[in-house]
């Protein structure tokens, strides 16, 4: 389970401390909602069960007591880009954004401006580095700001797709988890694995991964309307609701040496001891 993660880590150039501590996090907030559900909750049990110390837990739980609340549904790249695409202050004839500087004066339109009407207390040139890096915004010959897209599209290992991988592992790890401790057959949650019987050229895998991008998503719009046209109850209807759904995933094992165990790899070099 950890080595993909490990990888994603030492590829981003985080340390063992860094992952250290957000164990730590994860750890503390598992044994708390244990507790939780028995009606308790003692800092001196969470370090018991957890194995941290009581130094470590109340560290945890401070940490987490001074963190900010993160909106998940708009990221704030996005808002400045909504509101560079909508604003009649930012918008030119036929709806198009206007060109801007980074700071202009007698609070004409520029984009410390925008930053500080749609983003609040971001720092403008950080924003200005993340739009450019993520290809929506461009520097024009004047000087001048334009915008070219009007979302922030999240990039191949960006931060907002580091989340999404731990939304989609999350789901997949609580599926696996639930039927690893289920009491009997009918508790189960469905999770089937369909392997091939022999291994596939990467041509081979290239065409596989195409049938399963046809078929897989018409099966999904299927669910999706499954969902939408059977369920009637509206969540405040039931007293017990809950999120759900279907992850549909194609792996293909690239680096099998991912799979084998240190020791394995160890004696392909010649360690022994």
């Amino acid at each position: 389970m950890l080595k993909p993660v490990a990888k994603l880590l030492v590829d981003q150039g985080i340390s063992h401390r860094e992952f250290a501590e957000a164990a730590k996090d994860a750890y503390v907030s598992v044994a708390v909602e244990e507790q939780l559900r028995k009606g308790t909750f003692n800092r001196s049990r969470v370090a018991i069960v957890t194995g941290l110390t009581r130094k470590e837990v109340a560290a945890v739980i401070s940490r987490a007591m001074a963190e900010d609340d993160h909106p998940r549904t708009f990221s704030r790249p996005s808002r400045v880009l909504h509101g560079w695409h909508n604003d009649p202050e930012f918008v030119g004839p036929y709806g198009v954004p206007l060109e801007v500087p980074y700071d202009a004066e007698d609070d004409a339109p520029s984009f410390v401006k925008l930053v500080k009407t749609y983003s609040g207390d971001q720092s403008a040139t950080q924003m200005l580095e993340e739009l450019i890096r993520i290809g929506a915004v461009v520097e024009t010959g004047e000087h001048l700001l334009r915008a070219i897209r009007r979302d922030a599209v999240a990039e191949s290992l960006s931060p907002k797709m580091i989340e999404r991988m731990g939304e989609v592992t999350f789901h997949l790890l609580t599926t696996i988890t639930a039927n690893v401790q289920k009491k009997s057959m009918a508790e189960g949650i469905f999770e089937r694995v369909v392997v091939s019987n022999q291994p596939l050229s990467r041509e081979e895998i290239k065409e596989f991964d195409g049938y399963l991008k046809s078929r897989g998503q018409g099966m999904l719009v299927e669910i999706d309307n499954w969902l939408t046209s059977a369920i009637r109850k509206k969540p405040e209807d039931c007293e017990d609701a809950f999120e759900t759904g279907v992850a549909m995933i194609h792996y293909t094992n690239f680096e099998p040496e991912q799979t084998r165990s240190l020791r394995e790899l160890l004696l392909d070099v010649g360690i022994e001891e």
